[in-house]
């Protein structure tokens, strides 16, 4: 094992674009600023309850969430943060703690808003929150200050530390002011937004509430939007308040109370445990109080005036500024992770030529350096399943500014636990923070890029993450295909369907839809002047799609897309995907409405599949139309299909501006 050069700390948090998560993470990343210290992120994925809830739980982020965190093995920290409580939510197979620290390294931990002791790792501390005192706080005012008597609650997910220490704390005050606890007035939720349908059941329950507690903010937002929906107006008929504060609390509308945690103090305090542990001095556990913070969704006065006065935080409205710009730039580059697995996926005919093609794309994001370390084999995962991360890794790319190297698997250099650091570089000598992301395609799971960047592109980063990981995939396929290719060439014909037809769809591809057109001009045999149309079609807004809700429902929404015009064709007609959502063909031309017959069939497939299909969202196909005639083809083919894409074009700008059924401006 290579000497350090600096000590390592390892910062383990759940899936990253949860605003508390952010705010911590930038708060301690800042309170540790000019301490030479090298620090490790790593980041949980999406909850696997949100996926579920878009049919999108076979994609593979259950299985891989928590082997992430095994990789900091090859770090080797000297010391680790963990938010454990963060790492499980949302996710349909929780961990317990115990079991998950037998996969990290024996190193002390500072364990946040936990009280456990953890024997296999002693020197370990836990910094928590008051979450009994603060819910606490909160009910007893709806109580004595309002009156309240009939208070819901919206809980976290049953056995979670959290949840079951505010839950008490709401029965508590309740019993404590003669109002017996009822079960009926509770409901559990997974303390993201996404919970509309168990508040909708507390409604149906109980028409007559005071008030409504939440566990947690995110939660209060759908109390908000199911309440609005059915005519409640929270401040007024009805008090709600939440826990958290989270950064939109004091700009919902109304205003919400709820209870401040206080993320600048946890993190300076847990800053303050780093450094102190890491300059040889013990460190105890410690509890951070928190605020009850009064606003107007409770029923009380509140002036919109005192906003400017709460900034809870050295540096927070730099803070919220730096999200909004975070934001921004991630549309403006909203491009480059697809146009990054198109030049990757023309890279999957060869190991070096993939990992050079990757070294190049991360160069020309300007990151200050980055790693791809791979397992040996691709490995198949199981939900909740923990991979253990194995004796070694493979180093198959490195980049440093603008410089990279890159191997294929017969070259790589192994990667031994606690060896990664060696393989960082830095020209200025300062501490390096990496963000590290786990690589996989569905339940494959490929190994680890480590990347050097600034808490804010991390959501960017997570996004081309599962583009690598998909080039890999495709990466992986090509490479199987060429042994089978070499080893069996007898299968040519199998081969050939493959490199004319599309994988996802089973239509053709671009180059057997050229192929085909130029076959059924020949078969028809007709005179010279008989017409065709030559025909471009595009499936509205996937990217909206995808953004939304995920690839694999715009992998769904391509097929129906595809279906819808398969239909619309004479039976024989050539037609097939030729890039992401583009399709092309041709049909005979039987008078001059058959472009508007054509359009008009296509419209009514979505028509009808959009009335049945219960999606989030519409699916839309634009169209245009060139006419050519025999002659002209094949020599005119390509002139004809610019003259439809042209048209497709100006089709494209009547579209629906979103295929969203849900309206812009819903609060989180």
């Amino acid at each position: 094992m290579s000497e350090k050069k600096r000590p390592v700390v390892g910062i383990m948090t759940g899936q990253f674009n949860v605003d508390n998560s952010i705010r911590f993470l930038k708060f301690l990343a800042a309170a540790l600023e000019g301490t030479d210290v090298d620090i490790r992120f790593y980041f949980g994925g999406v909850s696997t309850v949100v996926l579920e809830k878009y049919s999108m739980d076979d994609i593979g982020f259950g299985c891989h969430h928590f082997s992430l965190y095994s990789y900091s093995n090859y770090d080797a920290p000297d010391l680790m943060v963990v938010i454990f409580g963060s790492i499980n939510v949302g996710q349909k197979q929780p961990m317990v703690v115990s079991e998950f620290m037998k996969y990290l390294p024996r190193v002390p931990v500072i364990l946040l808003k936990e009280e456990l002791d953890l024997p296999d790792n002693p020197g370990s501390i836990t910094i928590n929150i008051d979450n009994y005192g603060g819910m606490k706080d909160c009910v007893l005012h709806l109580i004595k200050e309002h009156g309240a008597r009939r208070i819901g609650y919206i809980s976290g997910a049953r056995g979670h530390k959290d949840s079951v220490l505010r839950q008490q704390a709401y029965r508590d005050a309740l019993e404590e002011n003669g109002i017996a606890y009822d079960e009926s007035y509770v409901v559990y939720g997974d303390y993201q937004s996404h919970v509309d349908g168990i508040v909708e059941e507390l409604f149906d329950r109980h028409s007559d509430f005071d008030a409504i507690v939440s566990a947690n903010d995110e939660m209060a937002t759908a109390v908000y939007r199911v309440a609005k929906a059915r005519g409640i107006e929270p401040g007024k008929d009805l008090a709600v308040t939440g826990f958290d504060d989270i950064a939109i609390a004091a700009y919902m509308e109304p205003p919400l109370t709820t209870v401040l945690q206080d993320y600048y103090l946890i993190a300076v305090k847990t800053a303050e445990k780093i450094k102190e542990y890491l300059a040889g001095r013990k460190i105890e556990s410690e509890l951070v109080p928190v605020k009850f913070v009064v606003r107007a969704s409770c029923g009380c006065t509140y002036n919109p005036d005192s906003r400017k006065d709460e900034t809870k935080y050295p540096g927070e409205q730099e803070l919220l500024m730096n999200n909004w710009m975070s934001v921004t730039q991630s549309q403006m580059r909203s491009l480059v992770s697809p146009l990054t697995l198109r030049n990757l996926q023309m890279s999957t005919f060869n190991e070096l030529s993939f990992f050079e093609k990757l070294a190049e794309q991360l160069m020309h994001l300007n990151t200050r350096s980055s790693m791809v370390c791979l397992l040996e084999e691709p490995i198949t995962m199981k939900d909740g399943e923990m991979l253990k991360a194995p004796e070694k890794l493979k180093l198959h790319m490195r980049q440093w500014g603008d410089k990279y190297e890159f191997y294929d698997r017969e070259n790589a250099p192994d990667v031994y636990y606690g060896d990664l650091g060696k393989y960082l570089r830095r020209s200025d000598g300062a501490p390096i923070h990496m963000t590290n992301f786990i690589l996989f395609h569905g339940r494959t799971q490929y190994g680890l890029l480590s990347v050097e960047i600034n808490l804010d592109d991390a959501m960017f980063y997570e996004t081309l993450s599962l583009e690598i990981g998909s080039a890999l995939y495709s990466l992986y396929v090509s490479l199987k295909q060429q042994s089978l290719q070499s080893m069996l060439e007898e299968k040519n014909q199998i081969l050939d369907y493959a490199a004319t037809h599309d994988e996802l769809t089973g239509m053709l591809n671009r180059t057997g839809v050229m192929s085909g057109i130029v076959d059924f001009i020949h078969a028809e045999k007709l005179s010279e002047d008989s017409p065709f149309l030559i025909f471009m079609a595009d499936l509205d807004h996937l990217k909206q799609i995808n953004d939304t809700f995920g690839h694999h429902e715009g992998d769904e929404a391509i097929k129906t897309a595809a279906e819808a015009i398969k239909r619309a064709l004479p039976e024989g007609s050539p037609f097939g995907r030729t890039g992401g959502d583009e399709f092309a063909g041709i049909m005979k031309s039987t008078g001059d409405l058959d472009v508007v017959e054509l359009r008009q069939k296509i419209r009514e497939f979505c028509d009808s599949y959009n009335e049945g299909s219960g999606k989030d969202y519409y699916v839309d196909i634009s169209l245009g139309c060139c006419k050519i005639y025999a002659g002209a083809l094949p020599g005119m083919l390509k002139e004809a299909m610019n003259q439809a894409d042209k048209k497709l074009y100006e089709a494209k700008k009547s579209r629906r501006e979103s295929v969203l059924r849900s309206a812009p401006g819903t609060p989180l």
